[in-house]
């Protein structure tokens, strides 16, 4: 669910990890792959903001009688005794706090008060291939690949192949994947982390990928479930 309150629908099977391709899907064969536009993801992410579906716990210091529980709504809003409602979609916990704090100052003498984050709705990456246990995983904050694939149980070490993990992320309407090599992070030697995004899909191959907007058009099809005619998987 975005901040104009439109529900965004899960995936019907994290079994078809390769898999957000609603671009891709328009018929029942592939046609050829469009040019290859890598995406660069370099440092760490952006901050995190607050989302329609995320719980949020507001927690006085000195005024406990208005501690709440609100989940964020469609609208982006929640319901707040003493203030009514308050935009928060969009938001970073850290500003959302700091506004409330201006807000009550008018209505409290002491108006300190936290904002904790008790669940994120859409923040969350899928993890498949040569991984222990392959599904969705919850992402709190920062995650990278390698983070997110030990969160899935680690590798295989049989059959994985750390040094090309692809990365595959909805870029302007379309799945874009990238390689990325996440086997020096598996040693003593510094590397650079790759930072994921919420619905991010990370697969771990068996063998060496080279192309792989390629790998996807061969292989995106053997992994969804059948569909209907017109179909589409978001």
């Amino acid at each position: 669910m975005n901040c104009s309150g439109r529900m965004r629908p899960h995936l019907i099977a994290v079994s078809a990890l390769l898999i957000l391709a609603s671009g891709c899907l328009s018929s029942q064969t592939p046609g050829p792959a469009p040019p290859s536009r890598p995406f660069v993801e370099a440092g760490h992410p952006s901050t995190v903001k607050l989302q329609s579906g995320d719980e949020l716990e507001i927690k006085f210091a000195y005024a406990s009688r208005f501690d709440q529980i609100e989940t964020v709504r469609p609208d982006g809003k929640i319901e707040l005794q003493l203030l009514g409602e308050v935009v928060v979609c969009g938001k970073t916990p850290a500003g959302l706090r700091d506004e409330l704090m201006r807000l009550y100052a008018a209505q409290l003498k002491h108006p300190q008060l936290v904002v904790i984050v008790k669940g994120f709705y859409e923040r969350r990456v899928y993890v498949g291939g040569q991984v222990k246990t392959p599904g969705p995983v919850l992402m709190p904050g920062e995650m990278t690949a390698l983070e997110a694939v030990m969160s899935a149980g680690g590798f295989i070490r049989e059959t994985a192949e750390p040094g090309n993990v692809i990365v595959v992320r909805k870029i302007e309407g379309r799945m874009v994947g990238r390689l990325v090599d996440i086997k020096e992070a598996l040693t003593a030697r510094a590397s650079n982390p790759f930072y994921l995004k919420p619905r991010d899909i990370v697969y771990v191959p068996e063998k060496r990928i080279v192309n792989a907007d390629l790998w996807i058009q061969q292989h995106l099809w053997h992994l969804l479930p059948p569909l209907g005619i017109g179909a589409t998987v978001y």
